[in-house]
């Protein structure tokens, strides 16, 4: 017995080291909202990007979760990875906890479906996110009026059905496996509507489907096809069939892909980036006006404007674009490490050794990855060290 408390001392002996110098990236929260459209509480799940309270003047995307208790961890990790690689916005994360889900997520009345709880209420859960949730949020968080909606199965015919009826509440919208086949596909006969009208549409949409057969995959087929078909300006989207996913699984293979896609939906071309930081001002400056929020030049599209400079051997322009990145994010390592390799590229080692060193100490307190930094430091100094003794 000793012995086993023993082990499960040094465990925790073990443990509380190792969380000393580990941190988790970001900060999550639980909160309660009281609705009066809904007459109950709903508990929120929420999480705060990791530069969030580094960057106390930055706005950011909302992206608004529903089956949130189910959802959230996973959502949570996957847009962390992402956005350790670029690759995804940072974003605030509100996942919505449920109560009565059928009743929130399916816009008519099926009386065949009782057994699993009333339906027919998603036009009251959108008065709900128009009218309460989105005010809350944005009077308790810093948003940029840039939101996103997401939802798997039923929620994602919700998820599609606000599309439909409030398209101006959210710019972009994640359908997993949405049960499109509800009360006899009774949506589709407003999707064709909304598809074919000659409105503008500067919207994003991500619909995927699994292994799933039958309606469900009948259903995702035919609205497959109105997207297909769809002439509405403005409006992107994508649709995945994966047969290596279960309906159980979508939601969790495709965050990844949805959230990749929505942020390639929002970026200038890689032609354009070779025509300068103007033209990638330009670009977001028109896609503030498209979308309706603030899209400030992202930082990957600014620091490939400088590597296409230093691809050019205009050294001083991609030095000036690399400080300007440094200026807007004074917290990120990455925009000291490029700003040393425009200036090792030019020849200024002693610029280059102090950046270098520079992006190896902010890694720590940004908390990322920094082997790569290590590496060309060592490397750097390598190389001065050869110099010195010539």
């Amino acid at each position: 017995m000793y012995q086993k408390l023993a082990c499960i001392f040094i465990g925790t002996l073990l443990s509380l080291s190792f969380h000393a110098t580990a941190k988790v990236r970001g900060e999550a929260m639980v909160t309660t909202v009281t609705s009066e459209i809904l007459s109950e509480s709903r508990e929120l799940l929420i999480h705060l990007p990791n530069n969030y309270s580094r960057y106390e003047d930055t706005t950011y995307p909302v992206l608004y979760l529903l089956d949130g208790q189910r959802n959230f961890a996973h959502t949570v990790g996957t847009l962390d990875l992402l956005n350790q690689s670029g690759m995804a916005q940072e974003m605030i994360i509100v996942g919505i906890t449920n109560t009565e889900r059928t009743r929130d997520f399916t816009p008519t009345y099926d009386e065949s479906y009782n057994e699993w709880g009333i339906s027919g209420g998603a036009d009251n859960f959108l008065d709900f996110l128009e009218k309460e949730l989105k005010p809350h949020v944005k009077s308790n968080y810093r948003t940029n009026n840039y939101a996103i909606l997401s939802g798997h199965s039923l929620s994602a015919l919700f998820t599609v059905y606000a599309l439909h009826e409030r398209p101006d509440m959210f710019q972009a919208y994640f359908a997993f496996s949405p049960s499109l086949w509800w009360h006899e596909e009774v949506i589709f006969p407003e999707a064709e509507k909304f598809y074919s009208a000659e409105q503008d549409l500067n919207k994003y949409l991500y619909v995927n489907m699994g292994s799933e057969g039958g309606h469900m995959l009948s259903a995702f087929q035919r609205y497959s096809e109105l997207l297909n078909n769809s002439t509405r300006k403005g409006f992107t989207f994508d649709t995945e069939l994966d047969t290596s996913e279960s309906h159980n699984t979508t939601a969790l293979a495709g965050m990844s892909l949805a959230l990749q896609k929505q942020l390639n939906s929002l970026r200038p071309t890689g032609a354009l980036i070779q025509e300068g930081l103007h033209a990638v001002q330009r670009y977001y400056k028109d896609l503030s006006e498209k979308y309706g929020f603030q899209a400030k030049p992202e930082y990957k599209a600014v620091n490939h404007a400088g590597y296409a400079e230093l691809n050019k051997k205009d050294f001083e322009s991609a030095i000036a674009i690399f400080k300007k990145n440094v200026t807007r994010f004074p917290n990120k390592s990455d925009a000291y490490d490029s700003l040393a390799d425009g200036y090792e590229a030019k020849g200024d080692l002693a610029m280059a050794l102090k950046m270098r060193k520079k992006a190896l100490a902010m890694s720590y307190e940004e908390n990322v990855e920094n082997g790569a930094y290590k590496t060309r430091l060592n490397n750097l100094e390598k190389k001065i060290g050869k110099g010195v003794k010539k």
